[in-house]
């Protein structure tokens, strides 16, 4: 039951986020919508309130302590209490691991993992209190299985779904439930980002996403109780079985690397094709 729920999404002016915002308004959720982009923030809000959703917006940067408690504040004394966290904010900088610039990487992993911790420690003391709540981490299929070109993104994927994991074990028995969900690639701004980089071959092997697709398994994840759910479920299942025979994993990688070599080549073309000018080459792409 979604109806009246108080619903904190991350990331939510963009891609998964707004289109999870979109689904939880029709349900008629009451939403916190956070974000660092303070323009594209305010259009997803008026979006969700002409649905006739109950919903404020936070100016928000998760990979700041003091930003998480001005959120959890403004939350509470808004609606009184927190159902729901998406923690869905993400960023990726692809590029060969060697060259990688300090600020690449800290940034991913301050936003990607430690945006993800913070989050859920800001929030467990009030679920804790309340005696309910949920939290809902978004990591990828690419913290099941290496991603040469984008080795620090999958690193703070592979953090998200161990720490997740961890908590889940902890707070086993509790009336807290955690749920990592792991995407395949996702058809957003970030993909796009993604695009105008030769070694994000891993991120091009299947066809994409849609991001409402991925937000709809998000709203199901909301009212069950999983710890973990592979968006799709069969590739998911090849990610786990790629990881537990790793030798397997190493033979196929130049087969695995020119199909999404090619799939690469395929979608620059298309987009040549119409036209298309959106490549944002500095683009900060929240999942």
């Amino acid at each position: 039951m979604i109806q009246g729920k108080v619903v904190i999404i991350t990331g939510a002016a963009g891609g998964i986020g707004r289109s999870l915002a979109a689904l939880l308004a029709g349900k008629g959720a009451r939403l916190v919508l956070a974000d660092i982009r303070p323009g594209a923030l305010e259009d997803a809000l008026g979006s969700v309130r002409e649905s006739g959703s109950d919903a404020i917006a936070i100016i928000h940067d998760v990979t700041r302590s003091d930003s998480w408690k001005a959120l959890v504040d403004a939350a509470l004394q808004k609606f009184g209490r927190i159902d729901i966290l998406v923690n869905n904010a993400g960023v990726v900088r692809p590029g060969a691991a060697w060259k990688d610039s300090e600020e690449a990487v800290v940034r991913q992993v301050s936003v990607n993992l430690m945006g993800t911790i913070f989050g859920c420690q800001s929030v467990l003391p009030v679920m804790r209190k309340q005696g309910f709540g949920k939290i809902i981490n978004i990591a990828s299929l690419g913290g099941l299985v290496p991603m040469p070109g984008e080795a620090v993104y999958s690193a703070t994927k592979f953090g998200i779904r161990g720490y997740s994991l961890s908590l889940a074990a902890e707070l086993r028995g509790s009336p807290l439930e955690i749920t990592v969900i792991a995407p395949d690639s996702v058809d957003t701004p970030q993909l796009a980002y993604e695009l105008e980089h030769d070694e994000a071959v891993m991120s091009f092997l299947g066809t994409p996403l849609p991001a409402e697709k991925v937000a709809r398994r998000i709203v199901k994840a909301i009212t069950k109780n999983k710890r973990e759910v592979l968006i799709p479920a069969g590739t998911g299942v090849l990610c786990r079985a790629a990881t537990a025979f790793p030798g397997l994993f190493f033979a196929l990688l130049p087969f695995i690397k020119r199909i999404g070599g090619r799939n690469i080549a395929r979608r620059r073309r298309e987009m040549d094709r119409r036209g298309d000018s959106a490549r944002a080459a500095h683009f900060e792409a929240k999942r």
